[in-house]
C-alpha cells in the first residue's frame, strides 16, 4: 500500500518529491502524463532537482496515468490548471473517502472543479511560493523559497492535512496550515496576475516587471484583483500587494515565470485561471481581459511559429 502519490511530475511536483524523501519517504510514486517521462524516469532510477547548485537524485516511482492500480492515503496533485479535468478520473480510482487530496494549482476554478467532482473526498488547496524550472524530462532546477501554505475550505480542522504538514516540516519545507485558505489564493493570484502575463507578453525575465512601465502596468493589473476579491468579502491593500510583488521579483529577478517557460515551450498558459478569472468578475473592458486576450494571441503565434519551422518557412 503506497502512502503518498504525486499527480503530476514537473517542476512543483518533482520539488515536493524532493522534501518528501529528504522526510524520509522513499516510496513516492508520481504520475506523468506521457510514457516517455515515465521512461526517462525509469532510466536514471528517479529525477534530479538541483538545489543550490548540487544535484540530488529522488529515487521515485514513476507511473503513467492510466496505470490505476494503487491505493494513495495522500494524494498532491501539481498538474497546470488546465489539465487538471484530465486527473479527476485518476484521483476517484486511486484513493477512497478517507484518502486526502492536495490540489496545488494556480489561480481559481481547477479546485472548485474537483471539489464539485470528488464531493466525497478530503479536497485541499496548497498556495506554493517555490521558484523552479523543469529542464528536461527528469531533471529539475529548484531556484528558491520552500513555503507552501494550505487549508481546506469545507472542514474547519482536518487532521489529515496536519499529518502531512508535519512530514514536509521534516524534510526542511515550510508548510503551514491555515483557516483561510482562500485570502492566500487571492495573494498568490495578485502576484500571478502581474509577474506571469508582464513577463510572458514581452518574454523577459522577471525584472521587467521593476521597471517604469512594469510597475505602471502592475498597479492597473491589481486595481482590478483588489476590486474583485473586495466581492468575495476580501479587504486587500493595493500599495501592500505592490510591495509583496516587488520584494518577490528582486528574489527572482534573472529567472523567467512558469508562463514565459509554457510559451517557450509552445505551451498552454494557465491565464484563464489568473487574470482570466479576474476579467469575469470585472467585465469585459477590464485590463485583465485585454491581457488575458494578448497572452491567448502570444499562445497562437508561437504555435504558428512551430508550424512553419517544421515546415522550413521562415
Amino acid at each position: 500500500m503506497n502512502n503518498i502519490c504525486i499527480v503530476g511530475g514537473g517542476s512543483i511536483g518533482s520539488i515536493l518529491a524532493y522534501y518528501l524523501y529528504r522526510a524520509g519517504v522513499n516510496d513516492i510514486i508520481v504520475y506523468y502524463g506521457s510514457l516517455e517521462s515515465v521512461k526517462a524516469v525509469e532510466s536514471e532510477n528517479g529525477v534530479f532537482v538541483r538545489y543550490n547548485n548540487v544535484d540530488h537524485l529522488i529515487p521515485v516511482k514513476p507511473k503513467y496515468f492510466k496505470e490505476q492500480d494503487v491505493y494513495c492515503k495522500f494524494v498532491i496533485n501539481s498538474v497546470k490548471a488546465y489539465s487538471v479535468e484530465e486527473t479527476i478520473d485518476l484521483m476517484k480510482n486511486i484513493t477512497d473517502n478517507k484518502s486526502l487530496i492536495l490540489m496545488i494549482q494556480n489561480g481559481f476554478g481547477s479546485l472548485e472543479l474537483v471539489e464539485e467532482k470528488l464531493s466525497d473526498r478530503i479536497v485541499c488547496c496548497g498556495v506554493v511560493f517555490i521558484g523552479a524550472e523543469r529542464i528536461s524530462r527528469n531533471r529539475v532546477v529548484h531556484n528558491g523559497g520552500n513555503t507552501i501554505i494550505s487549508g481546506c475550505r469545507k472542514i474547519k480542522q482536518c487532521i489529515e492535512l496536519i499529518n502531512l504538514s508535519e512530514l514536509f516540516k521534516k524534510g526542511g519545507c515550510d508548510f503551514r496550515v491555515v483557516d483561510d485558505i482562500d485570502l492566500y489564493r487571492w495573494i498568490k493570484l495578485s502576484l500571478n496576475a502581474v509577474v506571469n502575463p508582464l513577463t510572458a507578453i514581452t518574454l523577459s525575465k522577471n525584472k521587467i516587471v521593476l521597471s517604469e512601465k512594469g510597475l505602471i502596468l502592475a498597479k492597473l493589473i491589481l486595481e482590478e484583483v483588489v476590486e474583485a476579491s473586495s466581492r468575495f468579502g476580501y479587504k486587500l491593500e493595493l500599495d501592500r500587494l505592490l510591495k509583496l510583488i516587488v520584494r518577490n521579483v528582486e528574489n527572482v529577478a534573472e529567472n523567467y515565470s512558469s508562463m514565459v517557460q509554457d510559451l517557450l515551450n509552445v505551451g498552454k498558459t494557465e491565464i484563464d485561471y489568473i487574470n482570466g478569472y479576474v476579467a469575469k468578475i470585472i467585465g469585459s473592458k477590464s485590463i485583465n481581459m485585454f491581457i488575458t486576450e494578448l497572452v491567448h494571441l502570444i499562445e497562437e503565434s508561437m504555435r504558428e511559429k512551430l508550424r512553419a519551422d517544421n515546415h522550413g518557412l521562415h
